[in-house]
This record gives structure tokens, C-alpha cells and sequence, in this order.
């Protein structure tokens, strides 16, 4: 008789070779689905505007929601590429700065150390990396193409998607427990990504007041990066700040700029994520920090930066998930803040 806990670690072995093996197919998968909440939720609230007694049809709310998703998009990869040939054309005196520092901070990390760094500064050239930028456009750009596709055929699946429940689960009390439990998922997945995203932009927004007026370089992009980064938690509000900092650095001849910029961007980072966001989060994120960071570790070496932008959503669906199925109540005490989860019947209906 072959123990229960050796075939849980078989199946929980083949599930992880499965997720790096197949980490090119689930990617745009994982983020179509995603996205295809995120459009879902905006849609819905498109459709719930009232002008008298005129509300917007669905299929204007849709188009209107598509606009919207890839206008941001849009702007997000014009913002990035429009400052290209500026980051190239500022390198060569960002490096001569970096160099000028590295020398006067020899007595502090040693000759040795300080010459083996300004050696390894002196042999960047970003002209020559600009081939393996534009292929890595070119594999993005697939991917994206992908992730295209897999939503339309979602938006073309959701409409039949109540009858396939219907028939897969013929009792009524089983089928509205597995409706319950989807849509739980996909309100907890969509009021995450949304208070998520007005908080990024907030943070982002506020950064930028800061460095523009400093006259740091490429403050947009920096701005937009902390939008992005405030996604991956924890690690990204440090990165986001430590970045626009050091350029600051290198930038200016004094401290001061420096100094301002790091404890400003800071300051923000800190406020927004310890009061802004678990205000408006509130219980709707009842996960463990110590899971959340876990979480983050495992998936960024799954999946790499995708993962770390997915792992809160990936636990919030097992959280759900697993406090639906008793069987497994355990582990979703385990993996929440407080113990304290929904009753599987809660979400009935």
C-alpha cells in the first residue's frame, strides 16, 4: 500500500515540473485570464451607467472597455520606447559620473573592488544591446498577440459559460456551490486588481510630483516603473524607490536632489502601502505576510517577473479555493492572516 503523503508529493512534483516545462504556454494563459477579469469587472461597471432610464448596451460597455485597456497599454509602451534614445544618448555620461564616484569612494570599497567596477562600467555599450532589445520586442510582442486571442475566445466563451455549468453539475445545490465559488474568485481576483491599480497609479502619480520638479532624467519612466513594481509586493516599492535615487546620484553633483528623491519617493511608498492601500483592502486580502512572501519567491522562480506580478492572485484563488473544500479548510487557515475564512456556504448563490 504506497502511503497517501508519497502520492501528494508525486502529483505536487509533476505539478511543478508541469508549471516550469509548460511556464511558455501558461504565461499568456495566466495573464489573459487576468486581464479578461479585469475587462470583465470594467464592463460591468460600464454597463450599470444610467443616463435617466438609458443605460449602455453590452456590446458598447465592451468596445468602450477595449479602448480603454489598450489605450493605457499603448501609452504605457510610448512612455518606454520614446526615452530609448534618450537613456542612450545620457549613458556615456552617467557612466563617466558612476566612474568619478567610484573613484572617490576607493578607500571605502578598496582599489581592487572600485577598479574591477569602473572596468566593468567601461565596457557598457547599450548601441550594441539594442538587437537584443528589438528581438525581445519581437518575442513580446507574440506573446502579447497571444494573449489576445486567448481573451477574445474568452469573451466568446462566457456567454455559454451557464449552460455548460448547468449541464456538468444537473443538482441545483452542486451547481450553485460551484457558481458561488467562480464567482467569489473572480470578485475577490477583480476588486484586488482594481483597488491595486488606483493605488500604483496613486503612488506612481505622487513620485512623479516628486522627481519632475528635482529636473531628475526620465522621471516618467521612473513614475510608470513604480506603477508596475508596486504590483510585485514588498520588493517592488524598494526597487522603485532605490532606482530613481541612485540616478539621482549619478545625475547630480550634490546630495541634495539625492536626499530628497529617496526619502520623498520613500515617504510615499511607505504611506500609501501601510494606510492607503490596507484601508481600502480591508479584509479582502486575508493572506498570511508570510505566505505572500513565500508566495513571491516560489513564483519568481517559476515564472520568473510574471510570477512575482501574479503570486498575490494565484494565493487568493487557493485561499478561496481551498475554504470551499473541506478537505483541504486546513490549508486555507494555514495560508490567511488571522484563521478567520468563509464557511463553504457562505457564497451560495
Amino acid at each position: 500500500m504506497i502511503p497517501r503523503w508519497f502520492l501528494w508529493l508525486v502529483a505536487a512534483a509533476i505539478v511543478f515540473s508541469a508549471l516550469i516545462a509548460g511556464r511558455s504556454y501558461l504565461i499568456p494563459i495566466a495573464i489573459a485570464l487576468v486581464l479578461f477579469s479585469l475587462l470583465a469587472a470594467l464592463i460591468d461597471r460600464i454597463t450599470r451607467i444610467r443616463v435617466g432610464h438609458w443605460s449602455v448596451p453590452r456590446p458598447l460597455a465592451t468596445v468602450i472597455g477595449l479602448v480603454i485597456i489598450f489605450y493605457a497599454l499603448f501609452l504605457m509602451v510610448y512612455v518606454m520606447s520614446s526615452q530609448v534614445e534618450a537613456v542612450i544618448a545620457a549613458s556615456p555620461r552617467y557612466i563617466a559620473r558612476m566612474e568619478a564616484l567610484l573613484s572617490q569612494a576607493a578607500e571605502f570599497f578598496g582599489r581592487d573592488i572600485a577598479e574591477d567596477m569602473q572596468r566593468a562600467l567601461s565596457e557598457i555599450d547599450l548601441t550594441r544591446r539594442i538587437p537584443g532589445v528589438v528581438g525581445s520586442a519581437g518575442a513580446t510582442l507574440t506573446t502579447i498577440t497571444l494573449i489576445v486571442l486567448y481573451m477574445g475566445f474568452m469573451f466568446v466563451e462566457r456567454g455559454a459559460f451557464q449552460s455548460k455549468l448547468a449541464r456538468l453539475f444537473p443538482n441545483s445545490d452542486q451547481s450553485l456551490r460551484v457558481h458561488g465559488l467562480i464567482i467569489s474568485i473572480s470578485d475577490s481576483i477583480q476588486r484586488y486588481f482594481s483597488i491595486k491599480l488606483f493605488v500604483s497609479a496613486l503612488t506612481g502619480g505622487a513620485a512623479y510630483v516628486v522627481m519632475k520638479p528635482m529636473g531628475l532624467d526620465f522621471a516618467e519612466t521612473w513614475a510608470l516603473l513604480a506603477v508596475l513594481l508596486n504590483f510585485i509586493p514588498n520588493i517592488g516599492s524598494a526597487v522603485a524607490t532605490l532606482l530613481p535615487a541612485v540616478v539621482a546620484l549619478v545625475q547630480f553633483d550634490t546630495l541634495g536632489p539625492f536626499v530628497i528623491i529617496f526619502f520623498g519617493v520613500g515617504a510615499i511608498q511607505l504611506f500609501i502601502g501601510n494606510f492607503v492601500e490596507p484601508a481600502l483592502m480591508g479584509r479582502s486580502l486575508n493572506l498570511s505576510p508570510l505566505v505572500i512572501i513565500l508566495s513571491l519567491t516560489f513564483w519568481a522562480f517559476v515564472w520568473g517577473i510574471v510570477g512575482m506580478f501574479l503570486s498575490v492572485p494565484i494565493m487568493v484563488i487557493v485561499l478561496i479555493v481551498c475554504s470551499h473544500v473541506p478537505a483541504w479548510r486546513p490549508v486555507a487557515i494555514v495560508i490567511s492572516r488571522d484563521g478567520e475564512i468563509p464557511a463553504a456556504g457562505d457564497l451560495k448563490g
